[in-house]
């Protein structure tokens, strides 16, 4: 199929290598003789009909920052047959070709819908959540990096004081992230669940203070349970100093790493070539290779 012209957005919580996919495509297109253009605010910019040609004034100097020269965004009004709709119209009516959609869960089933529409769409799984099947999402290897920074920074000042410390972790309700950070970190005080047993983690969290070998540090998964509440909750039954921390946008902010750049740049250029042949699918890495993945095959639940 000869494609002359092609949309590109970012949709949902930013993720470290949303620039670099970008940019892959950019340079795809380039090569192919392809004109593209960026939808601003994620589905919002189908919506309202906002689109940016896509030129190397707009990339350059953005491959090694987070975040999205585009703006991502989330779009409840996406979620209404008659923005579908609308979306789809402005599509054709820009002569669009195809789409490329980076995002999570809830952007990459939004894509399903411009799919069925008759848009051909090929998608890219970009979240820290990595909450999608593949073994690593676009900015999951990034965020774990800027979280395991962050809590070695924290633990030099625990360690000064004998403090522990509570800190909440993104990843939505999906655990992998966490999980590895626990691992990466050395702990077992993980709450990763509402109905967490206290009195066992208070207990885990006695033992060690009495190793005194190293601060507890409990790693609490988003939405679980109140950092600050649970941080005063150990400091009086466990008698040691509990700091609360959140560390916010840090986790899914700052430079993406080598691993997620080049995965970015990569999926981008496969995006542009698999929308030639008009292949509805998600691109991501399973088992340390690119690979093309139908859209039901891709969502854990």
């Amino acid at each position: 199929m000869q494609i002359k012209k092609l949309a590109i957005l970012t949709s949902g919580g930013d993720a470290p290598g949303m620039n670099s996919a970008i940019f892959g495509a950019y340079q795809e297109c380039e090569n192919k003789n392809i004109e593209l253009f960026g939808a601003i605010g994620g589905y919002d910019g189908l919506i309202d009909n906002k689109f940016i040609k896509i030129d190397y004034s707009l990339l350059s100097g953005r491959i090694n920052r987070g975040g999205s020269v585009l703006k991502s965004g989330r779009s409840p009004r996406f979620m209404q047959k008659v923005y579908i709709n609308r979306a789809v119209k402005n599509l054709k009516a820009n002569n669009f070709d195809g789409l490329i959609v980076l995002g999570g869960d809830g952007s990459l089933r939004g894509a399903i819908s411009l799919r069925d529409a008759g848009v051909n769409v090929v998608a890219i799984p970009a979240t820290i959540d990595n909450d999608l099947n593949f073994s690593y999402t676009l900015g999951y290897d990034t965020a774990t990096n800027n979280i395991v920074n962050a809590i070695d920074n924290i633990l030099d000042s625990l360690n000064a004081f004998n403090y522990g410390a509570v800190i909440k972790i993104m990843g939505r309700d999906c655990p992998d992230l966490i999980n590895c950070v626990a691992e990466a970190v050395d702990t077992n005080l993980v709450v990763k669940d509402k109905d967490f047993d206290l009195k066992d983690l208070i207990k885990k969290v006695n033992q060690v203070k009495n190793k005194k070998t190293c601060p507890p540090i409990v790693l609490v998964l988003e939405d679980c349970a109140d950092t600050t509440s649970l941080a005063s909750t150990l400091q009086n039954e466990c008698k040691i100093q509990m700091r609360p921390h959140i560390l916010g946008y840090i986790q899914r902010g700052g430079s993406p790493c080598a691993y997620d750049r080049r995965y970015g740049i990569t999926a981008g250029k496969m995006a542009v070539n698999t929308l030639k042949n008009r292949e509805c699918v998600m691109i991501g890495i399973c088992k340390d290779e690119l690979v093309k993945k139908p859209f039901e095959e891709c969502f854990k639940i």
